[in-house]
């Protein structure tokens, strides 16, 4: 059940991460997404949430963990722009936006952590000097 959870929680945040990028691209452009654009999207945005399961398996180093959710993702991304759009040229055009937009959402989701890692250890410090 554990995992269930962590797994729908992923989930929903690929899905919130990609939906905000892709219809932000979208108005950016001046475009509307046709239902099948938009579906392939969110289902592309859910698979890449699923993949950043990768960094909970801690019997592999972080740097491993993130070259081969880098690959995965990429890979991702690259075969469902070329489904949504139907043109290599896109996708290929598209990878120094994914490189650039993977870098940004890595340095915020890092930094969320070190932040939920030093307040829980500020709480811990606090509790313990209660006692």
């Amino acid at each position: 059940m554990k995992y269930f959870k962590k797994s729908i929680a992923y989930l929903l945040v690929g899905i919130s991460v990609g939906s905000f990028i892709s219809l932000l691209s979208f108005t950016l452009n001046h475009g509307t997404p046709t239902m099948k654009q938009f579906y392939l999207l969110m289902t592309m945005s859910a698979i890449m949430g699923l993949l950043s399961l990768i960094f909970e398996y801690d019997k592999i180093t972080f740097m491993t963990q993130l070259i081969s959710h880098f690959i995965l993702e990429m890979l991702t991304y690259g075969i469902f722009i070329w489904l949504t759009f139907g043109s290599h040229v896109i996708t290929i055009t598209n990878i120094p936006t994914f490189v650039i937009t993977y870098i940004i959402i890595f340095i915020y989701f890092r930094k969320q952590g070190h932040n939920n890692a030093r307040r829980i250890n500020q709480a811990l410090t606090q509790r313990d000097h209660k006692k």
